[in-house]
């Protein structure tokens, strides 16, 4: 009778309407972690940044101290990774980051004719793009200011293991936010080991 066949076909309706979740949270590859590091290289924004000395002018946003530095750099961390979990479905609620993360003491260049004096850095869009390992006037032709790159990692851990894939997905996540928010300028993507 019709009265029987109701439950059943509710719940062959229920199961059609989810089998799409279900086909996009397909398994993952690679290794499953609760615990990943991932690593990446970076020129930092300008708030992750001091400068050498107190008297020295802040320029760009810069913080103006180590630990006003770091407090911003774990902030902006953090909200990334928070959000980059969130964004894949998954509630951030015990999910906790160490960064490896570090300010620079540099202060930092009115403008690209200034000359380059050791430990400076020149800014372009709010990121230390270039630092000075030497003295040099940036206005000469053909005088280049070296790349400012760092070495930066953070190490994430999850109350639930996920794959390798899943990760990756989510340190691209981690980058994008990073990128428009904090104005970090990647070198090359999150690599997670």
């Amino acid at each position: 009778s019709l009265i029987y066949r109701t439950p059943i076909i509710m719940m062959f309706i229920t199961a059609l309407a989810l089998l799409p979740m279900a086909l996009a949270c397909g398994a993952g590859t690679g290794t499953i972690t609760a615990k990943p590091t991932l690593k990446f290289n970076y020129s930092p924004p300008t708030a992750w940044t001091y400068p050498l000395k107190t008297t020295d002018e802040l320029r760009s946003g810069q913080s103006q101290t180590e630990s006003q530095a770091q407090n911003r750099i774990n902030a902006d961390i953090e909200l990334a990774v928070m959000k980059a979990v969130q964004s894949f479905g998954y509630i951030p609620s015990g999910v906790s980051v160490k960064n490896a993360v570090t300010p620079e003491s540099i202060s930092l260049l009115k403008d690209a004719t200034t000359e380059c004096v050791v430990g400076w850095g020149y800014p372009e869009d709010a990121v230390v793009t270039r630092k000075c390992s030497s003295p040099v006037n940036t206005a000469e032709k053909g005088t280049t200011v070296p790349l400012y790159k760092k070495n930066g990692s953070m190490t994430v851990t999850s109350p639930i293991p996920l794959f390798e894939s899943q990760w990756e997905a989510i340190a691209k996540k981690v980058k994008a936010t990073l990128t428009s928010n904090a104005g970090v300028k990647f070198l090359n993507d999150i690599e997670v080991v």
